[in-house]
């Protein structure tokens, strides 16, 4: 894995343990550019964890490697 990648994913990581730490929702996509609306379960060190509460995989606890994950944000309810 080159430098670049580790800093990436390292960023990721970072990230998602904010969002945790804080209890706040995220917004993630991952390498088949598949949106997440989630709560963060689990930050480890080679895969994350979480629970969309919409859209794809709903309901259900999905895990994903680090290598996987293209974006990690907080999630933002947008109102019309």
């Amino acid at each position: 894995m080159t430098d670049e990648i580790r800093n990436t994913i390292e960023r990721l990581r970072l990230k998602a343990e904010m969002l945790l730490s804080e209890d706040s929702r995220a917004f993630i996509i991952d390498i088949n550019n598949s949106y997440f609306f989630c709560d963060i379960i689990v930050v480890g060190e080679n895969k994350i964890s979480f629970k969309p509460f919409k859209g794809n995989d709903a309901g259900k606890i999905v895990t994903k490697y680090w290598s996987d994950i293209v974006k990690v944000e907080e999630y933002m309810e947008v109102s019309d």
